[in-house]
């Protein structure tokens, strides 16, 4: 794994001038802070390092290769429905969903076919709101107000409906609050609705964003939602972030350093992470971070190895994951997994890759594991793969003799082989 970010002290080490003090002991005192920064510095390293061998990667595919489409989580299932898929039959009502527990896939339908709906889950309810159903002869694009609610527990479908029929809106859950927030209506006019359903009593309600807008991202941090970025009325990129407080019940505003769209967010312990979009121009695939810091209220900035947009996110344990993406406008994509490190704050890339390099797929997690799914490559050619990284125990040791601590040893350990190496997490392969 390669860390490309993250300063140690001023210049990479630390400096001590003590006036007055005699050559040997300023010679002295300097080598023990060297030491110790050395120390410090090997730790934040070996962190950041040796996170992979803490994952097994496994693949499995969706029922049909689509993208647009989008995911949630609720118990201990994870949810993908909608989305492009191939044909002139082309929106999808599938719905895949992949059972923890039992690691078996099951198949069910949403009410309406549509994509570029979103989703959320509060409380035992999994809700996908929005989306467009179809396109007029006039190219004029059709989009729905219905949302499709799976009960995790009953395991039964119903459907509610928005105040405002549109597509490409963000939503995220706070509290016992739903949230669905701007989107695209009509001829592509950008939306400043935000539909809100509380799930204690049963009822919708409704607010407005500061900016109408579509393409925007939402995620949850501590009491308060927070809605970002997007396409504006007038064609330009959104720099807002529009606050909801859940304890307050008020809205507040604040704004990213870089004005974008197709921003991908997640949230790790404390910090907000919205990383990376499309900011138009001929250098139009953003590598800026905006970290929202929730106990502090500050904002700060990081960047990603590369520009790119339309990345898969989610949270596994205390990392922040970033996978994949769209290079630039075009057929090139990316197999990369960014990794935040929650304890560290440092940003590292690693030996684990996505198995296709793709974009526009959807994450969640579920579990101890961490999914990424659809998606599309080349000229949008539509992807089935699931990509899912497994937390598994710490690898205790460097059991096939590479002087390293990575995945050969996990293989060889949770296999129970000792000595040799592994083919696979259940064979041992003799010397």
């Amino acid at each position: 794994m390669t860390n490309y970010r993250g300063d140690f002290g001023k210049e990479g080490s630390y400096y001590i001038l003590r006036r007055g003090l005699k050559m040997k002991e300023t010679f002295k005192r300097s080598t023990i802070v060297a030491f110790i920064a050395g120390v410090i510095l090997m730790v934040l390293s070996s962190s950041a390092w040796a996170l992979p061998a803490d994952w097994v990667h496994t693949t499995a595919t969706l029922s049909e290769a689509r993208y647009r489409l989008t995911a949630t989580t609720v118990g201990g299932k994870a949810l993908f429905a909608g989305g492009i898929r191939s044909g002139e039959d082309f929106i999808s009502n599938v719905v895949d969903i992949y059972d923890t527990d039992t690691g078996l896939w099951t198949t069910s339908t949403l009410s309406q076919a549509r994509y570029s709906l979103d989703a959320t889950t509060v409380g035992n309810k999994a809700m996908f709101a929005g989306g467009t159903i179809g396109q007029l002869e006039s190219g004029e694009f059709v989009m729905t107000d219905t949302v499709d609610i799976y009960n995790g527990r009953t395991e039964q479908w119903s459907t509610a409906t928005l105040s405002q029929a549109r597509t490409g809106l963000a939503a995220t859950t706070v509290g016992q609050k739903a949230i669905f927030a701007g989107g695209t209506f009509g001829h592509h006019e950008a939306s400043n609705v935000v539909d809100i359903y509380d799930v204690g009593t049963g009822q919708w309600s409704t607010a407005t964003l500061l900016q109408a807008r579509h393409s925007l991202v939402a995620t949850t941090v501590g009491n308060k939602a927070l809605f970002a970025g997007g396409d504006a009325e007038d064609g330009s990129w959104s720099n807002v972030v529009d606050i909801y407080n859940a304890d307050t019940g008020q809205w507040s505003t604040a704004t990213l350093s870089e004005a974008r769209s197709n921003i991908s967010a997640t949230t790790v312990g404390n910090k907000a992470i919205f990383a990376g979009g499309y900011r138009g121009g001929t250098d139009y695939e953003s590598d800026v971070v905006d970290i929202y810091d929730a106990e502090t209220g500050q904002w700060s900035v990081a960047t990603l190895s590369e520009g790119k947009y339309a990345m898969g996110a989610t949270t596994l344990g205390n990392e922040g994951l970033f996978a994949g993406g769209h290079l630039h406008w075009g057929p090139d994509y990316t197999n990369v997994v960014e990794i935040f490190d929650g304890d560290t704050g440092l940003w590292s890339t690693g030996t684990q890759t996505l198995s296709e390099a793709r974009g526009r797929m959807v994450a969640t997690t579920v579990g101890d594991q961490a999914l990424f799914a659809g998606g599309c490559f080349g000229d949008y050619v539509r992807s089935d793969v699931v990509d899912i990284f497994t937390i598994t125990e710490p690898v205790p040791g460097d059991f096939d003799g590479d002087g390293g601590v990575g995945g050969g040893d996990l293989c060889l350990w949770q296999a129970g082989c000792r000595t040799a190496s592994c083919s696979d997490l259940d064979h041992c392969d003799s010397a």
